[in-house]
């Protein structure tokens, strides 16, 4: 891991500071991948001949690869196009759940090279150690590969820097602690987060270019209830103890559904993919063959609406309007740029999206809502998965310049030359 040297002044040293701007440098070749080096001297603010002495230098560390980019009828010297060397290093991502558990490990770029899945068991201890021989499966496929992280996704509260499972219902896990079961076993650290969260960091990953990036977003996941990862000036929010932002135990109805969190009508209760599933049936849908899988289930609502069963649209529609009931709170307590809505309403989002616009304009003042926009997910089903990986890429490319505009990096004093 990089160590952050400073002076007695507290004023970063030369070395550490070069290191910051290397960062800033790739950050701005994995967003804008085919970048020149006039590129990232726009967008980073460094001069070109600084810019040129780090790529320099990223090449020669085999981070970064380079071809010349199609000229066309242009004279004179042909641009560069820069990338990330894919190979150069890894993150391994860990989602727990109880339909499903996987370990995935992703190259430098974030692609997936290598899954496994881990079956589960109600025990911690028991299960851990299926996870860590994943972990290590996973890791052999790419030996002479630097590993930066194990990221570990779990739905519920988690205390980051402890490494426990606070409380995670879904799961009947209550005080685990999974980072000290883990990181007793792994060389790599490990960092774990809440599910939520980390959906939210792989759609603000997923924003490859600076001009698409979202600064202020709420991602939704509805998956095994409703989760909120809320970014606030490109940063995750989480509170005083890492327990804010739960918006799924938001009450909705005070004499409602019982909800796993002890309260009633909490939003997740209606707005699930659970609630879908109940909704469907409640209606007179037909069963669903084979294992009672809550999430596969809620997706074969979504293919029996578009293949014509009019209750499937009618508990699509209906859970739509539950979920802008709950959208009315994101919106007046955080005034986003973006809701962005996980699977399996992503799915559906054509099918619903006019129920849930039409609640919100019929609720909220339209000053609120003029430059809001409602948006389903860029990425799957494994979103937290896609998402724990990326928290090991981040910690590394953004160790120095967490609180920067990617569109405006022009924080760090650069000394490429010192």
């Amino acid at each position: 891991m990089l160590t952050v040297s400073f002076t007695a002044s507290g004023a970063l040293r030369k070395s550490a500071l070069r290191q910051a701007n290397e960062r800033l440098v790739l950050d701005a070749i994995r967003r804008n991948p085919g970048i020149s080096r006039a590129g990232i001297s726009r967008i980073t603010g460094f001069s070109r001949p600084s810019v040129t002495f780090v790529v320099n230098r990223l090449i020669g560390a085999k981070l970064v690869e380079e071809d010349k980019a199609e000229n066309g009828a242009q004279t004179g010297r042909p641009p560069t196009a820069l990338r990330l060397r894919g190979e150069a290093m890894a993150a391994i991502g860990v989602e727990i759940a109880r339909t499903g558990s996987s370990v995935v490990l992703v190259d430098f770029n974030g692609e997936i090279r290598e899954k496994q899945t881990v079956g589960w068991m109600p025990e911690p201890e028991r299960f851990l150690e299926l996870v860590y021989e994943a972990i290590r499966a996973v890791a052999r496929s790419r030996k002479r590969c630097r590993i930066l992280g194990v990221g570990v996704s779990v739905p519920g509260t988690v205390d980051r820097a402890g490494g426990r499972v606070v409380a995670a219902e879904a799961l009947g896990w209550f005080g685990v602690e999974v980072g000290r079961l883990l990181q007793q076993r792994l060389k790599w650290p490990v960092l774990l987060e809440n599910a939520a969260n980390l959906s939210a960091l792989a759609e603000q990953w997923c924003a490859l270019s600076a001009t698409h990036a979202l600064r202020n977003f709420v991602y939704i996941r509805l998956q095994g209830g409703v989760g909120s990862g809320v970014v606030v000036d490109g940063r995750i929010l989480h509170g005083s103890s890492s327990t804010g932002t739960e918006f799924g135990h938001v009450m909705l109805y005070p004499d409602g559904r019982p909800c796993n969190c002890g309260n009633r009508g909490c939003w997740e209760q209606y707005a699930s993919d659970a609630a879908l599933v109940r909704n469907y049936r409640e209606m007179g849908g037909e069963t669903f063959p084979g294992d009672d899988n809550v999430l596969e289930d809620s997706f074969e609502i979504v293919r029996r609406a578009r293949g014509g069963d009019p209750r499937a649209l009618k508990a699509l529609r209906t859970t739509a309007l539950f979920l802008a009931l709950g959208f009315i709170n994101v919106i007046a307590a955080l005034n986003p740029e973006a809701i962005i809505v996980g699977e399996p309403m992503a799915s559906a989002w054509d099918l619903v999206k006019d129920v849930v616009e039409a609640e919100l304009r019929r609720r909220v003042p339209p000053y609120y809502l003029n430059d809001l926009r409602l948006l389903p997910s860029r990425t799957d089903t494994h979103s937290a998965l896609r998402g724990a990986a990326v928290l090991a890429l981040t910690h590394f490319f953004t160790r120095f310049h967490h609180s920067q505009d990617p569109s405006s990096r022009r924080g760090v004093a650069l000394l490429a030359h010192a």
